[in-house]
């Protein structure tokens, strides 16, 4: 019926599906990778692990090194990258990957963390993956190519940048257990469901367009069939519309009330039911009962300090972040660009 339906089906006219089979390890590894504690309101109020941005340089004394070694320069660029001064930073580092003769990946790591503070992409991408190809174990090295491909994918007109981000950021997570660094996969979690997040919504992007353009080819497709009238060429473009989906029409983002924190309003993380059948973000309900003493937040019905927790909901916060990115850390009137790696 119509001759266009078989062109948005081709290769070009993109799908997308996940990968989210996680090693074994702490946390929460049905399918996807469990999410971490994101509400901006309560977060400071949660007991926090050891922050990936210590990870994120090297701390070192500059009187054990000389002048002469490339320690040295990359402490100093580490103090300069502290300070927000990432040109000087990029400096320190390329004289310390100059000295070591361009054979230590953490040197190339750092030039590449602060090249891409400094909006220079490119080169920040050819440092990570020199870091990678000397180090294929460098958890932060795969860390900044994926938070690099993701930023550059952003303005691709396809997805494969972003694809190959979730490939990265995922292999930075899972080389965390092999190294006894389980505590930073939380973290590193935030930037895996940011990137399927961004992938939906550039996904839903391309898609949109596509649409818009076999509307187009099918309404110039009517136009030649001279034995329509414009009733019937109006009737058989709207039937077009609908069997493909209207591009122009507004999303509805819905995330079901049982997910919903009722002291967050966000997803739950560590969901926990207490004596009163209520269910609560567990960090969030253990503030509450040491500021107002053992009472529901909701109810205030009197409860004791012991809850366990709801296996279901927890379940079905996967489930729904599976098929539904977007509902990650969502804002309403957000924008995939505002996406922060």
């Amino acid at each position: 019926m119509f001759p266009f339906v078989d062109n948005l089906l081709r290769n070009d006219f993109p799908l997308f599906f996940f990968d989210d089979i996680f090693i074994p390890g702490p946390g929460i590894r049905v399918q996807v990778p469990r999410p971490p504690y994101t509400n901006r309101q309560f977060r400071d109020q949660a007991p926090k692990p050891p922050s990936l941005k210590l990870m994120q340089s090297v701390k070192k004394s500059l009187k054990n090194y000389s002048e002469t070694q490339g320690q040295y320069w990359a402490i100093l660029g580490d103090e300069a990258y502290e300070k927000g001064d990432y040109f000087r930073a990029i400096t320190h580092y390329t004289k310390a990957i100059e000295i070591s003769e361009g054979t230590e990946g953490s040197f190339f790591r750092s030039r590449g963390l602060a090249l891409k503070q400094a909006g220079s992409l490119e080169p920040a991408y050819r440092d990570a993956i020199t870091a990678i190809e000397l180090d294929d174990k460098n958890i932060k090295a795969h860390l900044l190519c994926g938070q690099i491909l993701a930023e550059r994918g952003k303005s691709a007109d396809n997805t494969q940048d972003i694809e190959m981000a979730i490939t990265r950021l995922t292999k930075s997570r899972t080389l965390c257990a092999g190294q006894k660094k389980e505590y930073y996969e939380d973290e590193l979690s935030k930037y895996i469901y940011r990137a399927k997040k961004l992938l939906w919504y550039k996904n839903q992007e391309i898609n949109n367009k596509n649409k818009r353009v076999a509307i187009e080819n099918y309404k110039l497709f009517l136009h030649s069939r001279q034995n329509l009238n414009g009733e019937e060429r109006k009737k058989e473009l709207e039937g077009f519309i609908n069997s493909i989906g209207n591009p122009d029409q507004k999303q509805v983002y819905d995330i079901p009330s049982y997910l919903i924190c009722k002291i967050t309003l966000e997803l739950m993380e560590n969901p926990v039911v207490n004596d009163a059948g209520q269910t609560y973000e567990r960090d969030m309900l253990i503030e509450a009962i040491k500021k107002n003493g053992p009472s529901d937040p909701t109810t205030r019905q009197p409860i004791s300090k012991n809850f366990y927790p709801n296996l279901n909901v927890k379940q079905a916060t996967q489930d729904f972040l599976l098929k539904n990115p977007w509902a990650f850390e969502f804002q309403k009137g957000e924008e995939y660009q505002s996406i922060e790696f």
